[in-house]
């Protein structure tokens, strides 16, 4: 897969994860983990968007893929508490990082 075509996937995963920012502001009872994972994804996904080649947009997708699995656990260990707009933003963007991790490799 090209740089360019990583980066135009990753886009779509920044929206995704800025979705998912939006609506855990709005729930208050979001578990502090899920935030934790937010915050952390923002930052790897800028951190994406400054990578130039395949090797460190590669990693950026396993380092995302690996935090949204986090977000996923968390979500599934919080049962119904969570609005369904927050757990479907998260599993989304997981969704979306495992798509793109099993196309790079």
């Amino acid at each position: 897969m090209e740089v360019s075509q990583i980066k135009q996937e990753l886009t779509q995963v920044d929206q995704s994860i800025q979705r998912w920012a939006r609506a855990i502001q709005n729930d208050q009872s979001a578990p502090q983990e899920l935030k934790d994972c937010v915050q952390t994804l923002e930052q790897q996904s800028k951190k994406a968007r400054n990578a130039n080649d395949e090797e460190d947009l590669t990693q950026c997708v396993e380092d995302m893929e690996a935090a949204s699995d986090r977000a996923k656990a968390a979500c599934e260990k919080s049962g119904k508490q969570l609005q369904p707009q927050l757990k479907d933003a998260v599993l989304q963007t997981h969704q979306k990082l495992s798509n793109l991790k099993h196309q790079l490799h």
